[in-house]
């Protein structure tokens, strides 16, 4: 029997789409046979509900959001941005404390420690790091071949406010929110420079990885890579914006899912068994 490991992409509110996946991957019995996980953004939080075996919680949570219920943000932008001028960039145009309790309701640190899910950050420095240090991020990421991505096993963060943290630091969309610390260190949204992050999978001996993608389009998708099959499935309609939660696009986006894995993985049976 292959070892599988199953990848979650970033995209905000397309991870709806993610959730019908894992109804597609529950007809085929193929969810039972993944052995570890890994997420990026939004894709952190999916991987760490798919390893906790709670697909109607999942269903449940993403069926219940709007921007209300996760979002909190002043009307007045331009003043803010007036008032705050360059520290607006640092704190974020949303709160993220509806976020935060949401992660704090849902998520099981005790179960998760359990299993290997990986959640992809970015790494921008110590605890007195913000938006700027984005800049020297980059710079170090591109130009001098420094990786600054950070691909953390929740199995080894002892300490639950430490495993809530990564995951809401994986989410933090530059601008969009704040850079989020966890211990003396700073971070911001995994998919930044890895946005379907499968390298820890192949780490852990996975033959044959699944990626759900959230974008139609990508120049970076491979069949292959090292020995380890990639199985891709990606929307073939638009998902649209990764901050669009109304409710009548996140139920679009569960049936598009649901709908491309059924096609993709029906093909691909014989490599599971």
């Amino acid at each position: 029997m292959p070892k599988i490991g199953l990848v979650l992409a970033g995209g905000g509110a397309r991870g709806a789409y993610q959730i019908g996946a894992w109804k597609a991957m529950k007809e085929l019995g193929i969810d039972q046979l993944v052995s570890c996980y890994s997420g990026a953004s939004v894709g952190s939080l999916n991987a760490a509900l798919f390893a906790m075996d709670d697909y109607d919680l999942a269903y449940r949570v993403w069926m219940s959001l709007d921007k209300k219920s996760l979002f909190n943000v002043d009307s007045n932008i331009f003043r803010r941005l007036m008032d705050e001028k360059l520290s607006f960039l640092n704190r974020g145009v949303y709160d993220t404390k509806r976020l935060e309790e949401l992660i704090e309701e849902t998520i099981d640190c005790d179960l998760l420690r359990t299993k290997d899910v990986f959640v992809t950050t970015t790494f921008l420095g110590n605890e007195k790091s913000t938006f700027f240090d984005l800049l020297r991020t980059n710079y170090l990421h591109y130009f001098k071949s420094e990786n600054q991505t950070k691909y953390q096993n929740l199995r080894h963060i002892s300490e639950d406010k430490d495993i809530k943290n990564t995951m809401l630091a994986s989410c933090a969309i530059p601008v969009a929110f704040r850079p989020v610390q966890v211990g003396a260190e700073t971070f911001y949204d995994g998919g930044i420079f890895d946005n379907t992050p499968y390298q820890p999978l192949i780490d852990m001996g996975c033959d044959i990885i699944i990626i759900i993608d959230l974008f139609k389009l990508s120049f970076s998708r491979k069949k292959e890579v090292d020995g380890v099959k990639l199985i891709t499935v990606h929307p073939k309609k638009s998902l649209r914006g990764v901050l669009d939660f109304d409710q009548k696009y996140i139920k679009r986006r569960f049936e598009l899912g649901y709908q491309d894995t059924l096609e993709v993985l029906q093909n691909q049976m014989t490599l599971f068994q």
